[in-house]
């Protein structure tokens, strides 16, 4: 198989299948609105109208307009607001000259700070009377568990100890001759069964 390319002949493939060729040469370029394909009915559905969405677009755009503008506005006032600060005492800090305003009248260090920076006495009293009283609910949530802990082991120190005196209590006890003890002191299994006692 071979195709007319000109004068030349071009040669095709075995494999080669001839594919649908599409037009588009008369195709449309503008805005067709939203694309819309088949249905799960199997109807076409409707386009958006053009003059619908060019009025879209106009009222988006007035609308960030109108939002750039106000967002304009809110940064002048805080701008204004940033430049009405309070100003500091400085009288006396940084003379040009020791001879110009020599009797100028001396001026306290604290006078010189910005007053937000301090704190008042009574601040500072009720932050430290917060502390210690917390320091004091840790000091004794840590005496209760220390008191628990050791309430609990002596509970279980008493129980061990009835418990190993009723063990006591109730075994059986087999008197045994020295020969029979001599016997049973050469495996493990008799010397973990003897024991020693006072004769009545």
């Amino acid at each position: 198989m071979a195709v007319q390319v000109g004068e030349e002949e071009v040669p095709v493939p075995p494999q080669y299948k001839p594919q649908q060729l599409y037009d588009f040469r008369n195709a449309p370029d503008e805005t067709r609105g939203f694309k819309v394909g088949v249905t799960k009915y199997g109807k076409q559905g409707t386009k958006r109208k053009l003059e619908e969405y060019a009025e879209q677009v106009e009222r988006e755009q007035e609308e960030m307009e109108e939002a750039d503008g106000e967002a304009a506005a809110a940064a002048a006032v805080a701008a204004t607001r940033a430049a009405k600060r309070a100003k500091h005492n400085v009288l006396g800090a940084g003379k040009a000259s020791g001879r110009a305003d020599w009797k100028v009248p001396g001026q306290r260090a604290a006078t010189l700070r910005n007053p937000k920076l301090s704190t008042s006495w009574e601040k500072k009293m009720a932050v430290k009377a917060e502390e210690a009283a917390y320091k004091e609910r840790k000091r004794e949530a840590l005496a209760a568990r220390k008191e628990a802990a050791a309430e609990a082991r002596r509970r279980k120190e008493e129980a061990k100890k009835r418990k190993e005196e009723a063990r006591a209590k109730a075994a059986v006890v087999t008197r045994v001759s020295s020969a029979t003890a001599k016997r049973m002191m050469k495996s493990k299994k008799g010397r973990k069964l003897l024991r020693t006692g006072d004769a009545p």
